[in-house]
């Protein structure tokens, strides 16, 4: 309990009153504007605030009528209202004083003027992206629609991110990226990214976050970028939603999701499932001084995914919410190998035996979560609370049958079941001191507490019944607790920007393996991180920023059980692995101008301890695969981004990075080094009458790995769009690697003892027909503002 007190005290030391009034603080108006005939809302009218007959403050109403003033000092108004067709509306003198600060109109009604008009169509831009000093936004709502798409298919064009065939987020070259939803981490979603954004529906995305640069209220590790996903909000009582599935020749699945508002409640919930089904292949090739062997593999893979959850919202009053949510998801799946042996005889291959395993894979977890944030009035304190509470239960299991001329059949079974309980308490507070100086500081606890059990079972041809192996089953425990700390400014000094913060984070470490203690040291790690923009122009920024950051091992990095389920392969964890720990350090160069956003980065990564798997081969040429910290990893790197919009119809992208890499291990006397590039281009074409055409691919050529390389992927996507005239339906056609069923990836693993090569055929053509419709109200959508188009 004593590792809390720096909670309660962080929690303590800001427990000032959020919702306190001040007599100077300033003033709101807001109301709703409807039709006086049909009663239904007038969108986009002009809403002109005078002050002794001065024009003091305008706006436009959204799609649904409403408005809203913020930011009025004390003293007398009038607002006029006008739309087109519509005879202007002038309201009462109104008095904003520190008793009566916030007035609501309530509902106004505006008369059609009988005057016959010509039709006037107004056009406006709204900013594709908005730069920031840390990263840029992206409004998603700009582009056209594709049915059944989900968050993974809306990020794939997002400028700065490369989103890979599975669903994996890359920025500038790594990998180690945290995803949000609405602020809250993807965890609550899934027990992966990728799985987490299955569950979220593109219909549902207005805008993007990439933060290039985290401050330091993100977590140490693996955060070497942020992307904050903005969902769709109910803002008046509605009802709305969406339906949408996805027909194809690997997959079928449906996603639905609704949210109800009502008065200061909002009520919000989504469910997606999905089967999938693949057919893949391996064949492996291995060669040490005395002999050498073949191993070809065929794999059949069936599953599902489900997720599901609700989110409820109370307001207290506008500058202060509570949220309770729970989620849940079971992602079970079974997968069949039928692998041939072969060894060479008077060098020519002869068959050696035959392995079939069966492994059927059970995941179930459910997340709890309670939060709280609160806004000062003047919105220059804010203040969150996050607690989560997140279970999860799997089994892993494997049956395997082993025949062969020569040898005698052989069988054997494999049962684990695996629980994991996370915690998370989560307390931020920032406060904006003016416009050119802002706080922020915070703490968190994380703890993780995870159990395996595996048992192993040997048959008795003779009984016809499995024995407990008893000397390979076993139980591991293992409890990981983080304390962080951190602070952080963000300070603007005319075209400067400096955002510069440190988080404290200490862990500490419990294990036991066969009930056997393990005795496992703490660490602290103090991460700094700095970040300086320049602004050049009113479009280019230049930015220097620093960070350290760390990545932490993985369960199955650090389980020492041994699985042997490979008949050349005897993997097992190290529970004795330490953190990774990255400096990075970036230059950058970004330019938004009205068509063209660009984006040039230089970036150099230093990790001293990188955790790298390391293949042993034995004297019967099977090899032994664990991971230890004995790599160097240094990586020099040029990412180049550009999106280019020459009209309203056309969007084109794309990413480049290449990137020289040096890995090194000098406990193994193994060094690797290598040019590593990658590629992503898209093309977005808007066709009449509500068709749209849109092009993605992802292309990266060789892996640089310390004991060898790996081929890259080559994967392209293709889709056909066509929305409906009310712009509730859309129906889409997707072609996944239409030119290709199979892509083949190679690994090369060498060393001075054995040399190795496995080919996997992964079946990556995927054809869907999706589809997807809109319930309730129509969305709400703001007025469209039109981007300045200023010369350098």
């Amino acid at each position: 309990m004593k590792y809390l007190v720096f909670i309660l005290l962080i929690s303590g030391g800001i427990s000032f009153r959020l919702n306190s009034q001040t007599a100077d603080r300033p003033g709101e108006v807001q109301g709703f504007l409807v039709d006086s005939i049909s009663k239904k809302p007038v969108g986009f009218a002009t809403v002109s605030l005078f002050r002794t007959n001065q024009l003091a403050d305008g706006t436009l109403t959204d799609s649904l009528g409403q408005f809203t003033l913020k930011k009025l000092s004390t003293g007398s108004y009038r607002i006029t209202l006008s739309a087109v067709g519509y005879r202007s509306l002038q309201t009462p003198t109104l008095v904003i004083d520190s008793f009566n600060p916030v007035l609501n109109l309530g509902t106004l009604v505006l008369s059609p003027d009988v005057r016959t008009l010509q039709t006037v169509t107004v056009r406006g831009k709204k900013p594709l992206i908005e730069q920031r000093a840390d990263g840029i936004v992206f409004n998603v709502e700009s582009l056209p629609p594709i049915a059944g798409s989900s968050a993974a298919d809306m990020l794939r064009r997002v400028p700065l991110l490369n989103v890979d065939a599975d669903g994996g987020l890359s920025i500038r070259g790594s990998s180690q990226i945290r995803v949000f939803i609405d602020g809250k981490p993807s965890d609550l979603y899934a027990s992966s990214v990728a799985d987490a954004l299955k569950s979220i529906g593109g219909d549902n995305i207005v805008k993007v976050e990439v933060i290039t640069q985290p401050s330091a209220r993100y977590e140490a590790e693996g955060t070497d970028g942020v992307v904050n996903i903005i969902t769709r909000k109910a803002r008046n009582n509605a009802t709305n939603g969406n339906l949408s599935g996805i027909i194809g020749n690997r997959t079928e699945n449906g996603m639905a999701d609704f949210q109800h508002k009502s008065e200061k409640w909002l009520l919000k919930a989504d469910g997606f499932y999905q089967l999938y089904w693949n057919r893949n292949g391996a064949v492996l090739e291995r060669e040490t001084n005395d002999f050498r062997i073949v191993q070809k593999s065929e794999t059949r893979q069936t599953g599902r995914y489900f997720f599901g959850g609700t989110n409820i919202l109370y307001s207290l009053d506008s500058n202060n919410t509570l949220s309770v949510g729970y989620r849940l998801r079971s992602t079970p799946n079974r997968t069949k190998t039928i692998t041939n042996n072969y060894f060479t005889g008077n060098e020519a291959l002869s068959p050696g035996f035959q392995r079939n395993l069966d492994v059927p894979l059970g995941n179930d977890g459910s997340t709890f979560s309670v939060g709280y944030t609160g806004n000062s009035k003047d919105k220059k304190k804010e203040f969150s609370l996050l607690a989560m509470s997140f279970r999860f239960k799997g089994t892993n299991r494997y049956d395997l049958t082993q025949t062969g001329a020569d040898q005698p059949d052989y069988r054997e079974n494999f049962d684990s079941k695996t629980e994991n309980r996370d915690f998370t308490l989560q307390a931020d507070y920032a406060q904006a001191f003016n416009e050119h100086l802002k706080w922020e500081n915070g703490a968190k606890l994380t703890r993780k507490n995870l159990r395996s059990d595996s048992r192993f079972g040997i048959y008795n041809l003779d009984n016809q019944a499995y024995a407990n192996d008893p000397t390979r089953s076993n139980a591991f425990a293992y409890q990981n607790s983080v304390y962080a700390l951190y602070s952080s400014f963000n300070l603007k000094i005319k075209k400067w920007q400096f955002i510069a913060g440190a988080r404290y984070e200490k862990t500490t470490l419990n294990a036991s393996f066969k009930n056997t203690a393990l005795k496992l040291p703490a660490f602290d790690n103090l991460v700094p991180n700095l970040l300086i923009s320049r602004t050049l122009t009113t479009k280019s920024m230049l930015k220097l920023g620093y960070t350290l950051k760390l990545v932490r091992p993985y369960f199955s990095y650090l389980n020492p059980t041994v699985n042997n389920s490979d008949s050349l392969t005897i993997q097992f964890g190290n529970p004795y692995l330490r953190p990774e720990l990255t400096r990075r350090y970036q230059l950058s160069y970004s330019r938004n101008a009205t068509q063209l956003f660009t984006d040039i980065a230089l970036f150099y990564n230093h990790n001293r301890n990188s955790i790298e798997g390391i293949r042993t081969a034995r004297p019967d040429g099977v090899f032994e695969n664990t991971w230890q910290n004995i790599g160097r990893n240094r990586r020099l790197g040029l990412s180049a981004t550009l999106s280019w919009k020459p009209s309203s119809k056309l969007s084109v992208g794309a990413t480049f990075t290449t990137q020289y890499v040096w890995l090194e291990s000098r406990a193994l006397h193994i060094a690797n080094r290598g040019l590593m590039r990658e590629f992503v281009p898209t093309i977005t074409y808007k066709l009449p009458r509500g068709f749209s055409v849109y092009f993605y691919g992802f292309f990266d050529a060789k892996n640089i790995r310390l004991q060898g390389t790996r081929t890259g992927w080559k994967y392209y996507s293709l889709t056909f769009s066509k929305q409906a005239k009310n712009e509730r339906f859309t129906m889409s056609l997707r072609l996944d690697t239409i030119l290709s069923p199979f892509t083949f990836i190679t690994e090369e693993t060498v060393s001075d003892s054995f040399y190795q090569t496995q080919t996997f055929r992964v079946q990556n053509q995927h054809m869907r027909l999706t589809f997807s419709y809109k319930l309730g109200k129509k969305e709400i959508k703001g007025p469209r503002v039109r981007q300045a188009d200023t010369s350098d």
